[in-house]
């Protein structure tokens, strides 16, 4: 238990170092044609492929982690609303929480509505007009020992690599716990610790993101079973500390006050976002930290919609906001 609590603050901590967001990373080649961000997050699911394949390879049983996925069409159609909703927002699920821990008040609204959107879809569920999503197979068991051994020393290869890199990179005039609290990662640095630690908490909560816990939330209110335990709560709350422990350490928190919390763009925002998330099921912390590192094409085509989703609204943005 308390080993997910400080993996999960870690990569709280990790996030807002390094200014993570699926929004920026679009805007980035947008604007100037680099991939960096982009690529940052691919990596990421690389680093959680890696670490819960080490341990399948092992021989540690991890098939009791199931992962949830909906039919091709919904998890796409689901990942351009999630995609829009973020554009609209200025920031994904994991920015959102980001710039919440920096003081942004306004982003409270977004997660309101995140919730209210996700309730949504899990009546129209409840109603059987969209069907629940079931649960996939994980990819380790289904691919033969052979091809798995294969993947996982592909993988180890390519992070001794990567290691290697952020050695040579490395500022020789600070220390290791310099390193740590650098006012902001490299991201590939970044992408490792959000990877390994992600893994790791796979393989001991399962889909352990906020955005499921929220979308979770939202089905025990609709079907009136359950609601998350509070070792859920309690992991959400440990991410949010350790981006609110990264903004105060750099001196970035600053409270802006909740003059603006209504605005209709994090009220619009949130609430695609929540549709899209409950769709998927899950945000973009979900399918690039839960699902792509099963090496689900199906998760890797919801990310693809995510993308198309944020570059149509960003590209619209200016003519609307014209009229």
């Amino acid at each position: 238990m308390w080993l997910s609590f400080v993996l999960v603050f870690f990569i709280g901590f990790a996030a807002h170092r390094a200014s993570l967001c699926t929004v920026r990373a679009v805007m980035q080649w947008m604007e100037q044609r680099k991939s960096s961000l982009l690529v940052s997050f691919f990596y990421a699911s690389l680093w959680a492929s890696l670490a819960t394949g080490l341990f399948a390879w092992a021989g540690v049983p991890v098939s009791g982690r199931p992962v949830l996925a909906s039919d091709w069409l919904y998890s796409v159609v689901g990942g351009l609303l999630f995609g829009m909703g973020a554009a609209v927002n200025g920031g994904c699920s994991l920015s959102t929480l980001q710039r919440l821990a920096d003081g942004e008040a306004r982003l409270f609204t977004t997660l309101v509505f995140f919730v209210l959107g996700s309730l949504v879809v899990t009546w129209l569920q409840s109603l059987g007009t969209v069907p629940w999503p079931h649960v996939e197979a994980l990819w380790w068991n289904a691919i033969g020992p052979g091809a798995r051994s294969a993947l996982v020393l592909i993988l180890l290869v390519w992070a001794v690599w990567q290691l290697a890199v952020l050695w040579r990179c490395r500022d020789r005039h600070q220390r290791p716990d310099q390193w740590l609290l650098a006012p902001r990662y490299r991201l590939s640095m970044a992408a490792m610790v959000l990877g390994l630690c992600s893994g790791l908490l796979f393989l001991l909560e399962g889909a352990w993101t906020y955005t499921n816990y929220l979308r979770e939330l939202g089905v025990s209110w609709v079907t009136e079973t359950n609601v998350p335990g509070w070792h859920r709560l309690a992991l959400v709350a440990c991410l949010f500390v350790g981006m609110v422990v990264s903004s105060v350490q750099r001196g970035q928190f600053e409270w802006r006050g909740t003059r603006s919390m209504f605005g209709w763009r994090n009220m619009l925002g949130g609430g695609l976002m929540g549709v899209g998330g409950a769709l998927v099921p899950g945000g973009n912390d979900t399918v690039l930290l839960v699902l792509m590192p099963t090496l689900s094409l199906q998760a890797l085509a919801s990310f693809g919609a995510m993308l198309v989703g944020i570059y149509g609204v960003v590209k619209l943005m200016p003519v609307i906001s014209r009229v």
